[in-house]
């Protein structure tokens, strides 16, 4: 496929703007389906994807990905902190998706874990998401002012299966950073802009962090067993831990929203602190890919019933690097500014093979 020239790029994000910016939302399910999009591209597309196939249950995995920590009720910033109810995330009558996953949410008390291994449960919620989104979302994401756009699949108003074309493939990982920024930026202020919602949020500064942060009591789990497989050591600088430790995204939070086992290390509070947001260095990456290649790793996770996803972490982890590639930034060594250039070789620590990377185009 002929990679988009930069005139065709922006036009890709004009046009993305204009349907934050212009479309009609009368629900949270738009935003969601653009953050899906994205993510999905990362996940399974590549630059040279020319068309990439997806239906309902693959949108429908990403949507309870999405509003399963956001169907929480709201604590409030006072004094007593105290939980309220859940956020309205429509206008009229609450959101269809939004029920079904909170019932899901307080029958496996939190766990989205345990649900996805309950398989029955798993597969009817993803069932009753995907009809939702055929209905709802997916033939009007891109109706704009009664004009129907086709530019990141053919608009056909109907069925349960779209085909990804090969350019918005391209700019959705290209620029996946930035459409995910406008896309939860988009879905606070609609949310926080709720009549329903106004009594309850009042001032609140902190309603991008409730609807899009890490929850970070979700990583408590990892911590024992990160301290025993890692024999009591940090991960980066190999020193006995001491004190307050940190269970750290390998692959920044900030980068990718990835709470999978394969990405995540314990590292003590100085290399979690100096390392912070950057990507880290090629020993670092090596020693990572080395340990999650670990048979006994994943036997561990699977015991634990830890979240896991090895190849999605590496095509996560192969995606965020070569952006770094593309724009020559400084990947993380040591301490609050050793940096040093990305070297070529991270392209095969995380190669991916041929065969796994067919989605059906």
């Amino acid at each position: 496929m002929p990679i988009p020239d930069p005139e065709e790029q922006l036009q890709f994000l004009f046009k993305v703007q204009r349907l934050l910016s212009e479309g009609l939302f009368v629900s949270s399910y738009k935003f969601a389906l653009l953050l899906s999009l994205a993510d999905l591209a990362v996940e399974r597309g590549d630059d040279t994807t020319e068309v990439l196939s997806l239906d309902t249950r693959d949108l429908a995995e990403q949507f309870i990905g999405l509003y399963w920590r956001q169907v929480l009720p709201w604590v409030s910033g006072g004094p007593d902190g105290r939980p309220t109810q859940r956020l309205a995330q429509a206008r009229g009558h609450e959101a269809v998706i939004l029920n079904k996953v909170a019932a899901a949410h307080d029958r496996y008390e939190g766990s989205l874990t345990r649900l996805r291994h309950h398989h029955g449960d798993w597969k009817r919620l993803l069932t009753d998401v995907g009809r939702t989104i055929a209905i709802m979302p997916l033939w009007k994401l891109q109706t704009v002012g009664g004009q129907r756009l086709d530019f990141i699949y053919p608009n056909e108003g109907r069925g349960g299966r779209i085909r990804m074309r090969g350019e918005a493939v391209y700019c959705l990982r290209r620029f996946r950073d930035l459409i995910g920024d406008l896309a939860q930026t988009a879905w606070v202020r609609f949310v926080g802009g709720l009549v329903k919602n106004r009594p309850v949020l009042g001032e609140s500064a902190d309603l991008r962090q409730f609807l899009f942060g890490s929850d970070r009591g979700l990583l408590v789990p990892f911590r024992q067993f990160l301290w025993d497989f890692q024999d009591g050591r940090c991960f980066y600088c190999e020193n006995r831990l001491r004190g307050q430790v940190a269970v750290d995204h390998f692959i920044p939070w900030s980068r990718y929203a990835l709470d999978l086992g394969h990405n995540l290390v314990l590292a003590d509070c100085r290399c979690n602190g100096d390392k912070a947001e950057r990507l880290a260095a090629i020993d670092h990456l090596q020693r990572w890919c080395e340990r999650n290649e670990r048979p006994e790793l994943i036997e561990a996770f699977d015991k634990r019933s830890l979240p896991h996803e090895l190849h999605r972490t590496r095509r996560i982890a192969s995606w965020a690097y070569g952006q770094a590639e593309r724009v020559g930034a400084g990947v993380w060594q040591r301490g609050r500014e050793d940096l040093a250039s990305l070297d070529h070789r991270w392209r095969d620590l995380l190669a991916i093979a041929p065969d796994s990377m067919d989605y059906g185009a």
